[in-house]
């Protein structure tokens, strides 16, 4: 068959597609058009370690799009329990990583489009975990993409001091990968359907965090006008003083010099950040940071006061989040750093004390991974729904309650638990307004509805998601009230 005609033969099965940097072949899966590992960005590798993502090269020729790229240099994920199904599964890995990948309904759009940046702390996951596949929101007539980004210290290691120039807001190099991809999107998704006007960024875990940051990058306005943030919130991000003094920690573990982490193996750095990790301290080192040009101050302030413009926000968190994988021995010493995200001890056992007397009885334990649930993702999550309501953005909440059923977690709605039913309708779930969760995901990217009211002050209207649908006022607000200093 001539080239001509065998092109002509493909753009007609609908698996070619031309964006700015040539063309693309992906294929027909269950009805839905499937363009994987498409590079959004040139590979940060070589000389471009720890560099701000460049554009992406062109190509000749047509392009196969038909498998995951390599995910982004991480250590192997233990999950939340052995054998975790949810758990990151083993997968090639290369600092050559800024790919995302495309599901887009097989009819003509303009389609609404949702852009999801996947969790795993900022140093762990990828666009190959089985839960993101887009299929199910391809059906419901939107192009999904899901993005591959940097992780840990080759995303977010503050190195300009450092380095110099070249290497300004290196700590920021994972959120300026996503904000890469979000220009990308715009700039081609209308070669898959999708229309560049109607984005939704959503995220879970610390991609939802990192959603909570590209709201408030000027760099970002425009390019997405509806959020999703699953078990997120806005304050885990750290001034340029601190990412500073985490990039010291960093190199004092390693023994060298700052230059020649530009040479240093990928296994050795990886070595570096498990020894950062282990040697306490708060978590979540790897973080984005404000006080730069990409994030100028602090997300939830700037949220407050200058986010209008979003048409809407839908925040949700899990009812028990981390408590169920909390070990009993970690809860009964003294506060540990390694277990806040935003507090130091000091500050979490002047809330316990408040806690003992306004929660009598409640084992110490069980106070205890309250309270750690409440400093990660409940606070955060109602102080991110106060300042987009503050703003004027339509707002709407929710928790998950939906208790597992079967597994070591029975009976908890851990953290991630509501995901794998926001992206399809897995059959555990039958008959449950549980199951609707993917209903409501397509309903807020396809047209901003959500069957409850907006969240509002006083209310805080939230609605409680399990077999049944239940409308709460300011859920758990004994818990949240111990929290009340605002950040």
């Amino acid at each position: 068959m001539p080239p001509e005609e065998k092109q002509r033969s493909r753009s007609q099965a609908g698996c070619l597609v031309r964006v700015a940097q040539g063309l693309l072949e992906g294929r027909i899966e269950a009805a839905v058009k499937v363009f994987k590992g498409i590079p959004y960005a040139s590979p940060p590798i070589g000389p471009l370690r720890f560099r701000a993502p460049q554009a992406p090269g062109c190509w000749t020729g047509v392009r196969p799009a038909t498998r995951f790229a390599d995910a982004a240099p991480q250590p192997s994920d233990p999950g939340f329990f052995p054998g975790d199904p949810d758990a990151m599964p083993q997968v090639a890995m290369s600092e050559d990583c800024l790919y995302l990948n495309v599901w887009a309904p097989a009819v003509a759009g303009p389609h609404p489009v949702l852009v999801w940046l996947h969790g795993g702390s900022q140093i762990l996951g990828g666009t190959a975990r089985p839960v993101y596949d887009g299929t199910a929101f391809a059906g419901a007539g939107i192009v999904c993409v899901t993005v591959g980004f940097r992780l840990g210290a080759l995303g977010y290691l503050e190195l300009g001091s450092l380095l110099g120039a070249d290497y300004a807001e290196s700590g920021n190099n994972g959120l300026a990968d996503q904000l890469a991809a979000l220009r990308w999107v715009h700039d081609n998704i209308v070669a898959f359907g999708g229309d560049a006007t109607r984005v939704t960024l959503g995220g879970d875990s610390a991609g939802a965090k990192n959603v909570a940051a590209l709201m408030a990058s000027p760099a970002a306005k425009e390019l997405f006008r509806a959020a999703i943030l699953q078990s997120g919130g806005a304050e885990t991000v750290y001034d340029v003083g601190a990412a500073r003094e985490v990039a010291a920690r960093y190199l004092a573990t390693t023994g060298i010099d700052a230059p020649e982490l530009l040479a240093m193996a990928v296994p050795d750095l990886l070595a570096a950040q498990q020894r950062l990790l282990a040697g306490g301290g708060q978590r979540f080192p790897f973080r984005p940071i404000y006080g730069t040009a990409l994030l100028p101050e602090a997300p939830l302030a700037r949220i407050r006061r200058a986010a209008a413009g979003f048409q809407a926000v839908l925040i949700g968190t899990t009812r028990d989040e981390i408590g169920p994988m909390l070990p009993d021995n970690l809860l009964g010493a003294d506060w540990l750093a390694e277990l806040l995200a935003h507090l130091t001890p000091d500050e979490m056992a002047d809330i316990e004390r408040h806690a003992g007397r306004a929660f009598l009885g409640v084992p110490v334990t069980e106070l205890r991974r309250q309270l750690t649930v409440a400093e990660e993702y409940w606070v955060p999550s109602i102080r991110l729904a106060e300042a987009c309501v503050s703003a004027g953005i339509p707002t709407w909440m929710y928790r998950f309650d939906f208790a597992l059923p079967t597994g070591p977690l029975s009976g908890s709605a851990p953290h991630n638990a509501d995901l794998l039913p926001s992206w399809s309708a897995p059959s555990r779930y039958d008959g449950l307004v549980a199951a609707r969760m993917h209903d409501l995901i397509v309903d807020v990217v396809r047209g901003h509805r959500v069957n409850w009211p907006a969240y509002d002050l006083p209310d805080r209207t939230t609605a409680l998601i399990g077999e049944t649908l239940i409308l709460a006022n300011h859920p758990g607000r004994p818990t949240v009230d111990l929290f009340s200093a605002s950040p």
